[in-house]
């Protein structure tokens, strides 16, 4: 009689246990931005205001022939920031095209080993035309080495 009671305590306790553990857990989701935000049902509207207006929008292995990155600009992200990372011996040369209308934003080159930055905001203080971007890389036919990061921005940096 003592075990069949203790065998029903123990499972009641494990059932409270399991409901409780899967009932605190929060639902995680992404927004825009990547960052990660709590479901609705439970988000506390205090956190709101740590959100951040970047968005990393693109990270490209710079590796073969003719990689590129494609990324979007939208009217409240349109500051845009890129870094690319050569790796290699060898020079990269890229350029970046706005694709709605076809003209080029500008071309430019990443010395060996090196590090190039570049904010849209010193050519363009009031910021890129919304629409769709391509960034083509190449090195004279060769294959590269490198990486590339682009972030949009709402405000100038």
């Amino acid at each position: 009689m003592k075990s069949s009671k203790l065998i029903f305590l123990l499972s009641i306790t494990l059932f409270c246990i399991s409901a409780c553990s899967s009932h605190d857990s929060t639902n995680q989701i992404s927004n825009s931005n990547h960052q990660s935000i709590t479901d609705k049902k439970v988000f506390k509207p205090e956190t709101q205001d740590h959100q951040t207006s970047d968005q990393l929008s693109f990270e490209t292995i710079l590796a073969g022939k003719n990689p590129t990155s494609n990324f979007s600009i939208d009217a409240e992200h349109n500051f845009f920031q890129l870094k690319i990372i050569n790796k290699s011996k060898l020079m990269i040369t890229f350029n970046i095209v706005n694709n709605e209308n076809g003209q080029e934003v500008f071309t430019d080159q990443v010395k060996p080993n090196k590090i190039w930055t570049w904010n849209s905001s010193t050519t363009y203080p009031k910021g890129l035309d919304s629409g769709k971007y391509t960034i083509q890389y190449r090195s004279n036919g060769n294959n590269m080495n490198g990486i590339a990061y682009g972030q949009l921005s709402s405000t100038p940096k």
